[in-house]
């Protein structure tokens, strides 16, 4: 392989001189200044660029360009400036104008600077990219219930960041209104681009009618936020001098009124016409609504449990009591909420109504054994096969001529019987040839405290009756069974022996 000539070694390295020379005659792109600490969506901001030829250069054409995704946000509005003739180390400035685009996420967007010139007849052109923070502006919108009642409300209001910014240190105060005030204030520490976030606040409603509660919405950026004031021009004997003064609105301030309607404070009545309901089972809930406020339409909708419909509307006259049936079914027994809102006149009353949801008892007896002859031991269970607790389950022998409960098993205490739950019992009596029934009484009390009573007859026909005198009759079953499981044994014994025999 030929090594490379001299000649050819020289000729690289002169075109790298000459190169290396026309750099260092060309312009610095020193500074881009836009006298922020970042840009805002929705903003016009100027931007400044400063340059500083190595040498003396003609026709400065300084120019800016979004590069990127960032031509989707940034609109240049002014992107060239003309500087002409500059001298070697004589500042040129550029003064260019950008709009920031609404919804403009926070970032890092490039924008390139060129500054093209002419030196020595020949065109250059020379360029650098720099870099804008753009961080979102926060937006914060108000949102709280149209109606109070007459008196003290305690009301919430959201309050949503809207914007594509955060929004620190969050406070809303109040001064007083026509027939409203403010007991109270409402601060959040901060709240991100697309949050919401709720200030609980108490207002006192004095008068029906309509009021307006003034307020003052206060909250800052997390960066300075510099906006121009106004602009000074000096005109010198060879120079020019521009002063700009800005103000740090890095704290906003918006103000308004919170517009309410205050309704008497007894607009409406509402109560439930059936408190206790059956468990699991499909029943009508019936509301009574009373209107104190005027003729007009109500629109009622339940919240839980409904079946079908959940909403209906009725027309009540002043004064006037009418009844909302809904169809429902609850399958937990004990007192229940039911969530209801009654919308009329553009008000919302929102109540939680009780109701007491009683399953029903019912009492079985199962197992049920009777022994001895005169002197009766009676045993079984009771059985709960409904939907209710019983409580407090008592069985007892009932005394008759021919019936005599014995102490101290006249009675047996079970206790508390759950759905589907069981208690055992043992009763003794005494009873005459005269009769083939036992009667007994079991009480117990429901979910409403009430007692309630069940006579049942246990019949001795229809149950194994076994005495002792009997058993003792047949006692020589056993032994016979005994006795031929014994024999049986002998006789497998002697066919093994004797079959030994005959092999020796």
């Amino acid at each position: 392989m030929k090594k490379p000539s001299t000649f050819f070694i020289l000729f690289l390295l002169f075109v790298l001189l000459i190169i290396f020379i026309d750099s260092i005659y060309g312009v610095e792109i020193t500074s881009f200044d836009y006298k922020n600490e970042y840009l805002e969506p929705g903003k016009t901001y100027d931007l400044w660029v400063v340059i500083l030829p190595e040498e003396e250069i003609n026709n400065t054409v300084i120019s800016i360009y979004p590069y990127g995704i960032s031509k989707k946000y940034i609109q240049v509005l002014k992107g060239e400036d003309y500087e002409g003739h500059l001298l070697q180390g004589e500042k040129g400035v550029g003064h260019f104008l950008i709009y920031i685009r609404e919804n403009t996420p926070s970032g890092d967007y490039k924008i390139v600077v060129y500054c093209n010139y002419t030196r020595d007849g020949r065109r250059y052109s020379d360029n650098r990219v720099f870099e804008i923070p753009i961080r979102g502006k926060p937006a914060l919108t108000l949102e709280y219930p149209p109606v109070i009642k007459e008196g003290v409300n305690k009301i919430y209001i959201k309050i949503k960041n809207e914007g594509t910014g955060t929004a620190q240190d969050v406070k809303i105060e109040f001064e007083d209104g026509n027939n409203i005030y403010a007991l109270s204030e409402g601060y959040i520490k901060y709240i991100k681009p697309g949050e919401s976030k709720l200030v609980e606040i108490k207002v006192y409603g004095e008068n029906i009618g309509m009021a307006k509660l003034p307020y003052t919405l206060t909250y800052s950026s997390p960066y300075d936020n510099l906006q121009l004031v106004d602009k000074k021009e000096t005109e010198g004997i060879n120079s020019k001098t521009i002063v700009y003064n800005y103000k740090n609105q890095k704290i906003i301030k918006e103000r308004g009124n919170l517009v309410f309607k205050i309704i008497p404070n007894d607009a409406i009545n509402i109560g439930v016409k059936n408190y206790i309901l059956p468990l699991g089972e499909v029943c009508n809930f019936t509301l009574f609504i009373k209107n104190n406020y005027r003729n007009t339409n109500f629109t009622v909708i339940v919240g839980k449990y409904y079946i079908g419909n959940s909403q209906k509307i009725i027309p009540i006259n002043y004064g006037e009591v009418k009844n909302i049936t809904f169809t429902i079914k609850v399958d937990e027994g004990g007192v229940k909420e039911i969530p209801v809102k009654v919308i009329f006149d553009g008000n919302e009353i929102e109540r939680n109504v009780s109701i007491d949801v009683v399953g029903e008892v019912e009492i079985v007896l199962t197992g049920v054994n009777v022994e001895g002859t005169e002197e009766k031991v009676i045993t079984g269970d009771i059985s709960n096969v409904g939907t209710g607790r019983a409580k407090g389950v008592l069985i007892s022998v009932k005394e008759t001529e021919d019936v005599v409960p014995l102490k101290p098993y006249e009675n047996y205490f079970i206790g508390t019987l759950n759905p589907d739950d069981y208690g055992s019992f043992e009763l003794h009596a005494k009873v005459t040839n005269k009769t083939d029934i036992i009667p007994v009484v079991i009480q117990y009390r429901d979910e409403n405290n009430g007692l309630i009573k069940i006579e049942r007859n246990i019949s001795v026909k229809k149950v194994d009756i076994f005495s002792y005198e009997s058993r003792g009759n047949n006692s020589y079953i056993p032994m016979i069974i005994g006795g031929l499981f014994v024999l049986g044994v002998l006789l497998l014994l002697y066919r093994i022996f004797s079959k030994g025999r005959l092999n020796d």
